[in-house]
Formats: structure tokens, C-alpha cells, sequence
């Protein structure tokens, strides 16, 4: 960390200014602490950088996704049967598509002609079908389409074979040079690409850092920061321009391509990611917050009350005081993690890789939730839910021993001895 932020009310404007572009996908905290790599007069270019940055939550992923969908349906009558073919390794953000791409009205609309597979080759009756279309996230080079199309036992002997003549591409985002490339490798193929366009976030005549600053400048400090970052096992191993020189800036909910600029995505012991691009990065924050959880119910546990009620959990029996825990399992940590995320506004997709869950196992949750008239009938946050969460923060946190307070650090007059230690009395 090079640069210690000036929190003054200006900058307080910046950051301000900053986070709905971002869509909020970070905290104040994490945008500060991305801002510190910089040096103190890179500050305002960095900035800069992050006021034409390109981010797209689930909802809006979803809504591009539709609206492409539709261009592509004007051009195909209703009744004939279409192959979406996600390509990419399976697991790959790629493939990772096809769930928003189901729940598009677009797609719902078409959905009993449409065979969505990864698998081309087990197709039932493949030449009734009359279009393919390659879905893609975001293309940023182009070269992943071109090596799938390009590979010995590729699906384009698959379509040739089976004399199916429309092909289109579907992404919502695709780099000019990306679909170039794309257009030059297979010119005797009408592919027709369906996909907002973007230029390399540093074109001398069309990049919108022309507009509100020294584009210039700021690509030398993406380089001169970039160039000490390595992102990849093979040489070059650094990409300050990201993957092939792409040049993108955008990242997404799910992931950050490595076609945007590494200052975005990399990581090192000196530099703090803004949008990691690696899952483990991302999962490390779900473990966090998970934790978070776990905490919160174990100082209720402390107090002695109950989570939901506040009531007392402890009572006399036998001339006793014991603990009655009723809420202690795994479905109470659910239910909390579930309420915390609805209130920061994260989809249904989101809050299950968050959780490590199912559909269905979310679905057990929020029934849970609903008897607790924490949610209503369409899942949505309850009144009730919201009261429940500022009243379980009021709770806890004068306990919250992990922060350094006049209470949390008072001394107790109570010491407490094991019984057992080591298995010894």
C-alpha cells in the first residue's frame, strides 16, 4: 500500500459519486482501499478509470440477456427449433450463463423449441434443428469461440453435418477486435453476433477517458502498476491490458474476465483487488460472512436470549439455571444469512453460491423464514425481518469483543476454569 486516503469531505464526494456507478457492488471500505495502491497524485486518474467502469449485477445481466434474446427471435420463425450451445469448459463463466438465460421472459417464451445443451453431440433428431447460437458472458479477445469452433471433432463439423445454416452468437458484452477476429477466422460463415460492443478502454479516438480526462496519463499508471502484477502462469505473466491486450473494463456479478485491466482483478501482498477474478478470492469473503453469522448467534447464546425473541433463554429446573438453546442449528444460521443478504440486495443465485446451497435448500430456508414472518409470500424482506436485524445489531454489539471498546475491553470480575482440559480434571 503506497498511499494512505485523505477521508476529506471532497473525497467523501468522490467515493460517493463512485459507488452508484459500481452499482454498489463494493463497500466505502473496499473502493478506499483499492484507491490506496495508487500513489497520492495518481488518485484523481484512478478515479477517473472508475467513473466509466463497467459493472453488471444479476438483474441487470438478466435484462441485457433478454433484450438480446429478442433481437435474435425477430429473425427466427416461432415454430422453428433452436440449439443454444453454452461453449467453454463446463463450470466456466460461460457456461455459468445459462441459468439467467432460462429465466428471461424471452427465453420462457421460445422455451418448447429450444434445446439448451453442452453436449452437441447427443442431440436427439439434430436436423430438425435450423439455428445454433453460442452463448458467452463476455467476449473479450474472441479466441475462446474460435478454439472451440476451430477443434478437430468441433461442433462446427457437428453443424455442418447436420446442414444447419443459421449460427449466431450471443454475449452481452463483445470487444470490437474480439469479434474481428471472429468474423476474419470463418468468413465463409454467416455468423451474426448479438452483443453490445465496446472499444479498448484506451482508443485514441472513441474511449470515454477522452472525454473527462488524460487518457494518456492514466493508461501510463494502469501500466506502471499492472506491469508488477502477475496474473498468469505462462509468460508474459503480467497483463496490465488485460488478456491479449483487450483493454475491457467491466466485471460481473459472477466473475471479472481477464480481458479487463489487471489493477481491476489482480492480487498480490501490495495490491488489493477491486473485482477479484479468481472464485477462491470471492469465497473467502462468503467464509467471512458466514462467520460474521455464526458470531452473532453465539453472543445471543452468551447473553442468554433467545435469537428470534430476545426473551430469556435460561430457566430453573431441579433448583438449576440451564440454557434452553432453541435456536442454535444450522437452519437459524440460514435463515440470519438469508435475512442479512435480502437486505443487501443480493439475487437468489448470489445468496445460494454464497451459502453453498441448492434452489431447493434455499427454498426450505425461506419457508423458515415466512413462518417467522420474516419474508412474505413472494420472499421479499418483511417489516418484521428488518426489525429483527436492528435489533440483533443493537444486541450484539456491545459483546463484540473483536472490537476494540470501552465495553469489550472492560475487566470481568468473573474467571472462568475448565472442568476439563485436555481430557484431564
Amino acid at each position: 500500500m503506497t498511499n494512505k486516503f485523505n477521508l476529506d469531505e471532497q473525497a467523501m464526494i468522490k467515493i460517493g459519486n463512485l459507488l452508484p456507478r459500481l452499482k454498489h457492488a463494493v463497500s466505502p471500505v473496499h473502493l478506499i482501499e483499492w484507491l490506496e495502491n495508487f500513489d497520492t497524485d495518481e488518485l484523481d486518474s484512478a478515479i477517473d478509470l472508475l467513473s466509466v467502469f463497467e459493472y453488471i449485477p444479476f438483474k441487470e445481466f438478466m435484462l441485457r440477456l433478454n433484450e438480446l434474446l429478442n433481437e435474435i427471435f425477430k429473425t427466427i420463425p416461432p415454430d422453428d427449433k433452436i440449439i443454444i450451445f453454452p461453449y467453454g469448459k463446463v463450470g466456466k463463466s460461460g457456461t455459468l450463463v445459462t441459468y439467467p438465460l432460462k429465466n428471461t421472459t424471452a427465453f420462457k417464451r421460445r422455451e418448447k423449441v429450444i434445446t439448451l445443451t453442452h453436449d452437441h453431440e447427443n442431440v436427439k433428431n439434430p436436423k430438425s434443428f435450423k439455428h445454433i447460437i453460442f452463448l458467452d458472458d463476455f467476449i473479450g479477445s474472441g479466441k475462446t469461440f474460435v478454439k472451440e469452433f476451430s477443434k478437430d471433432k468441433s461442433v462446427r463439423k457437428w453443424v455442418d453435418n447436420n446442414q444447419i445454416k443459421n449460427i449466431y452468437i450471443l454475449s452481452s458484452i463483445i470487444m470490437i477486435d474480439g469479434k474481428n477476429y471472429i468474423l476474419s477466422k470463418f468468413p465463409n460463415y454467416n455468423i451474426k453476433i448479438h452483443s453490445e460492443e465496446r472499444n479498448k478502454i484506451f482508443n485514441k479516438t472513441l474511449s470515454p477517458l477522452n472525454i473527462i480526462s488524460d487518457s494518456d496519463k492514466i493508461k501510463d499508471i494502469v501500466k506502471k502498476h499492472g506491469d508488477k502484477i502477475p496474473v498468469f502462469n505462462f509468460p508474459p505473466y503480467s497483463a496490465s491490458m488485460g488478456f491479449d491486450y483487450s483493454e475491457s473494463l467491466v466485471s460481473y456479478f459472477h466473475c471479472t474476465p481477464n480481458n479487463t485491466l489487471s489493477i481491476i482483478w489482480g492480487k498480490t501482498k501490495d495490491w488489493k483487488p477491486l473485482f477479484p477474478r479468481e472464485a477462491h478470492l470471492r469465497m473467502d469473503e462468503a467464509r467471512q460472512f458466514k462467520t460474521e453469522i455464526a458470531f452473532y448467534i453465539g453472543i445471543c447464546n452468551k447473553l442468554g436470549v433467545d435469537l428470534y425473541t430476545g426473551s430469556s433463554i435460561i430457566s430453573k429446573k431441579n433448583d438449576k439455571y440451564v440454557r434452553e438453546r432453541k435456536h442454535n442449528n444450522k437452519l437459524d444460521h440460514s435463515v440470519v444469512a438469508l435475512l442479512f443478504l435480502l437486505k443487501s440486495g443480493y439475487d437468489n443465485l448470489i445468496i445460494c453460491h454464497l451459502l453453498g446451497i441448492t434452489r431447493k435448500e434455499l427454498k426450505v430456508i425461506y419457508n423458515e423464514a415466512k413462518k417467522l414472518k420474516f419474508v412474505n409470500t413472494r420472499y421479499d424482506l418483511t417489516i418484521n425481518g428488518i426489525s429483527f436485524l436492528d435489533e440483533l445489531k443493537k444486541r450484539t454489539k456491545p459483546e463484540n469483543f473483536r472490537k476494540e471498546t470501552s465495553h469489550s475491553l472492560r475487566v470481568k470480575n468473573k474467571l472462568y476454569m475448565p472442568i476439563q482440559f485436555n481430557g484431564m480434571t
